[in-house]
């Protein structure tokens, strides 16, 4: 089964946008410009194992209009490479491009958790999020997030929306990874505890 990783840069107070009464996909504001660099790589070690980008609406219009003129690193390559779905809500968008590259699949309808649970069955690498925080409450409710990968900057902020905002119960995680970036920014790593509750059954199993 595919995996679906969320990536995301965050400040300590979990604030993951901008300021939301001007542009919330412009976060330039709180970010650290080293620890974006030092993250990057991170992601780009994500797409060992990905081939495809999920994208809320939102996100997808910032960064359609700066990856593709990304050219000649190894992130921007895989990212305007990798095949995109885009949610558009209710109804499907005309001419959603990606600069020259192959142009997103739109995922529409009331039925989009339905979607994404055939795109995790079906065949192809891991799928990655960027981002797209109204997107990603959405599928953490669903329990279709399979692994959370955090950048924390050290500053906090007092506008913009939290990752965690309106769920609609309590998550548990289990830390799996930090990684410590020069700047002062963290890496975390958790996987919902439900996930590796299970896995600690199945491992066994595999093993005899």
């Amino acid at each position: 089964m595919r995996k679906i990783i969320l990536f995301i840069h965050s400040t300590l107070n979990g604030v993951v946008t901008g300021d939301p009464s001007e542009d919330k996909t412009d976060w330039a504001t709180w970010r650290n410009s080293a620890g974006i660099e030092e993250g990057s790589q991170y992601l780009l070690n994500i797409f060992e194992t990905a081939d495809t980008i999920l994208l809320g609406r939102g996100t997808y219009e910032d960064l359609s209009r700066k990856w593709p003129n990304t050219r000649g690193s190894g992130l921007g390559d895989k990212i305007n490479n990798a095949h995109k779905l885009v949610v558009t809500s209710t109804c499907p968008h005309e001419n959603l491009k990606w600069g020259e590259f192959e142009a997103p699949k739109q995922l529409t309808g009331s039925n989009i958790e339905e979607q994404i649970k055939d795109l995790k069955n079906g065949d192809g690498g891991d799928i990655v999020i960027f981002g797209s925080p109204t997107l990603v409450r959405s599928l953490a409710n669903a329990n279709l997030i399979d692994e959370y990968q955090i950048v924390m900057h050290p500053v906090v902020v007092n506008v913009g929306e939290h990752l965690f905002d309106n769920l609609k119960e309590q998550k548990e995680f289990h830390l799996v990874d930090t990684k410590t970036l020069k700047v002062g920014s963290l890496l975390v790593t958790y996987r919902p505890a439900t996930l590796c509750l299970a896995l600690l059954f199945v491992l066994p199993t595999l093993m005899v």
